[in-house]
């Protein structure tokens, strides 16, 4: 017996098993791939899929574009969108199955023949991405007569808040590797459009902010130009913005992704123009306390504007005919409609759509029209170019005017909502049947945090991507971090998995996700840090415009300016190096009140107080426990896990000290609001100690992030490699940062104070003391 045994263990050793015979897999099928086909006269996405096919999968292939003949030709691939001619595609019965949906489709026989295809150029690169990572090790015979997979949105719009922002100069970003990443997880759309130049073209009087409005959303004059308003810009200024808009849309085209815009629009123009032609003048569309100076649109009433906007748009389209949609943003960052209720000045507009004396209900009426006539005047200008041009826009302007807006949306007038919008009362029901008249629905949600990158939360970001499922929208704009800043982000696997497949389990997604990066041995730590930030995450509570969009908590400097009892008691010259890059005027509230912007409350003592209360309570212990657990696992790691726990490791240190100087703000004002308020003795001492304690947390937050900033090379927030801006920190905020501490080091012991008349101040040049007036 024993003698049998060693002759069988020899015979295994020469190859000579006798277990089960190995089931061939799609990689040993994709040895036999000899020829990989593309259409002649394809889509750009057909040789970029072919190319790294070709790269990472059968480098023994030739790419060629053959004709019809030999479909099913041994050892050819074909590659391409469908097309009856070139590809045989999924049977009818799949394609019923597809429920009219998009599809992906991959048929592969043991000789290597077969075909890639797909019902749309977005899915292209996320079908061949599904083969790449994802089927390799899989039994081949499952794809002889073709795999079909059915995406969940159908249309899936992309933003990293980088490629069409300012901040896609920050430091390691990279345009195409985030385009690549888009398209990859399925998603279909993404807009391009961005500023070349450091500042927009837009200025203003000395000490003026309002120029930074208009670094977001270009519309179309800062593009091209029309003889109407020709000379209004550089032809430096104009060809700079277009050469990038044109080089990010070939990259979204490579990748199969539909390019688009995403504008604030109509907006003001420059007072050479409305100088030359005075009687075109339109809308005041500033804020009255953010700007020194009044902006004007042109009036979209007088035809002469309305063509000079769709000669834009045609001009613009001839430049850039990849472009399929825009989206528009108004009544705000310096654009707006002629007399919406909404405007910041008021309802007012230019001399023709309104006379004296009209009731509301016909200016809304009125205004609502003229803006359907816009919309209607881009879309059709951009459909002599692109047929299925599309304009997306949402109601958030329109409140007083949406009842007219509603009844006029046709075909291609696309309209953004949120989830809860679409409920069973008779304004959700109008909403949700708007499709019926061409016009789609749309949503959108965010799977990041607000500022810093690659912040895991797993579990809550398929709660959001069932949540717009559950809703049953089809069509949404999903924001993630960008894969060049934020390449482990398990966030987007959740995404993709659930696009391709709405019943993943997502247990398993984040457990696989997680193996991938760290090797089995690491997936416990890796799931269960992850597992503890998604809890952080979720307990963290809402802090309004600091916390709740992109753009607040950068435009405040809250990471550098001092959180001082009495900050108006910090001489103005020492407090200069944040005050220039705020988002505020000289007379704006906030400067000394962490409560308050410009006319707005942006928390009371009580909202403030439940913060603290709130992240207290539900934050730090999961958090610290996250922390804890990769700080152990990069101590037993080697190798390529390790580096990404010290990733992961950095990232939540850097998340514990963002949501410290989050509740920290709170804390400010819950502190300083409840001392100044209270008459009570004993209150006063309980919110003076809470101030006293909110400095000396901060100083320790403040010193934890400078030493993280030196000592990490994990990109965990934007940084401006060129210096300091508004919208970004630059490599010099360590030194900001001490600064800071210094500053509340010194003024811990103030009393806390805000001024109430600070807002009726007056620059310290007009010669004027408020002591003189402001009894008045």
């Amino acid at each position: 017996m024993a003698k049998f045994v060693a002759l069988l263990g020899a015979l295994s050793l020469f190859g000579f098993g006798f277990a089960a015979e190995r089931k061939p897999t799609v990689a040993d099928a994709l040895k036999n791939v000899r020829v990989l086909a593309v259409p002649t006269n394809g889509r750009p996405v057909d040789r970029t899929v072919a190319d790294e096919f070709r790269r990472d999968l059968a480098p023994q292939a030739e790419i060629e574009t053959p004709g019809q003949a030999g479909r099913n030709e041994k050892g050819v691939m074909r590659i391409a969108i469908a097309d009856e001619e070139f590809l045989a595609g999924p049977s009818p019965d799949a394609l019923r199955e597809s429920g009219g949906k998009g599809w992906m489709f991959l048929k592969l026989a043991p000789d290597g023949s077969g075909e890639l295809t797909t019902s749309a150029p977005h899915l292209l690169y996320a079908l061949y991405s599904l083969l790449k990572e994802d089927w390799l090790g899989l039994d081949a015979a499952g794809f002889e007569n073709g795999k079909v997979v059915v995406p969940r949105f159908s249309r899936l719009e992309g933003g990293d808040n980088y490629l069409a922002n300012p901040k896609r100069v920050a430091a390691g970003y990279d345009a195409e590797r985030s385009v690549r990443e888009l398209a990859r997880l399925g998603f279909s759309h993404v807009p391009v459009n961005a500023l070349a130049k450091d500042t927009p073209a837009e200025q203003g009087p000395p000490g003026e902010i309002y120029y930074r409005f208009y670094y977001f959303s270009p519309d179309l004059d800062q593009f091209v130009e029309t003889p109407l308003n020709a000379g209004a810009y550089s032809p430096e200024y104009l060809e700079a913005n277009l050469a990038l808009l044109k080089e990010n849309a070939r990259l979204a085209v490579k990748y199969g992704l539909t390019p688009g815009l995403n504008i604030s629009s109509p907006r003001s123009v420059p007072d050479a123009v409305l100088e030359k032609y005075p009687y075109l003048r339109g809308a005041r569309v500033d804020h009255p306390f953010r700007s020194y100076r009044p902006r004007f649109t042109l009036t979209l009433s007088h035809p002469a504007v309305r063509w000079h906007y769709a000669e834009l748009m045609r001009r613009l389209m001839r430049e850039v005919p990849e472009l399929g949609y825009i989206y528009l943003w108004t009544n705000d960052s310096g654009s707006g409609f002629e007399y919406t209720a909404s405007l910041y000045a008021g309802r007012n507009g230019g001399a023709y759509l309104v006379r004296e004396w009209k009731s509301h209900e016909a200016i809304a009426k009125a205004a609502a029209d003229n803006v359907l006539r816009y919309f209607r005047t881009l879309r059709d200008a951009a459909a002599e170019t692109r047929p299925d041009f599309r304009l997306l826009f949402n109601l958030f302007s329109f409140s007083n005017e949406e009842e007219f807006i509603l009844d006029g949306l046709t075909e291609k007038l696309d309209l953004w909502v949120a989830p809860k919008e679409l409920d069973d009362s008779p304004r959700g029901r109008r909403l949700k049947s708007l499709p019926e008249k061409g016009s789609e629905i749309f949503t959108t949600t965010r799977l990041q945090n607000n500022y810093l990158l690659g912040i895991p939360s797993p579990w809550l970001a398929a709660e959001e991507v069932r949540g717009l499922q559950a809703a049953g929208f089809d069509e949404a704009q999903v924001t993630v971090d960008p894969e060049p800043l934020a390449p482990y982000d398990v966030n987007r696997d959740v995404l993709r998995a659930l696009n391709f497949d709405a019943g993943a389990d997502v247990d398993a997604v984040v457990a696989a996700a997680a193996s991938r990066l760290v090797g089995k041995s690491g997936v416990p730590a890796l799931v269960k840090a992850w597992r503890l930030c998604d809890t952080a995450v979720r307990g963290f509570p809402s802090i309004m415009l600091y916390g709740d969009n992109n753009w607040g908590f950068p435009w405040y400097r809250l990471l550098v300016r001092p959180f001082a009892p009495d900050i108006e008691r910090i001489p103005e010259a020492e407090r200069a190096y944040y005050e220039k890059y705020m988002t505020v005027t000289f007379n704006n509230p906030n400067l000394v009140d962490l409560g308050t912007d410009i006319l707005w409350t942006l928390m009371t003592r009580d909202q403030a107080d439940a913060v603290v209360a709130q992240a207290d309570r539900a934050t730090w212990k999961p958090l610290d426990e996250a922390i804890g657990v990769l700080g152990d696992a990069v101590q037993g790691m080697k190798g390529n896990a390790r580096a990404v726990f010290v990733d992961q490791f950095d990232r939540l240190r850097a998340l514990r000290c963002y949501f410290r100087t989050l509740r920290n703000t709170a804390a400010w004002v819950a502190g300083v609001h409840g001392y100044i308020e209270t008459k009570d003795p004993a209150e006063k001492d309980r919110r003076l100690a809470l101030v006293r304690a909110m400095v000396d947390d901060e100083i320790g937050n403040a010193r934890a992030l400078a030493a993280l900033f030196e000592s990490s090379k994990t990109r965990f927030m934007p940084v401006d490699p060129t210096g300091e801006t508004f919208n970004m920190y630059g490599t010099n905020l360590p030194e900001l940062i001490r600064r800071k501490v210094a500053l509340m080091e010194k003024h811990r012991n103030d009393e806390p104070r805000i001024d109430p008349d600070f807002m009726w101040r007056l620059p310290p040049d007009s010669g004027l003391d408020p002591k003189a007036y402001i009894k008045y």
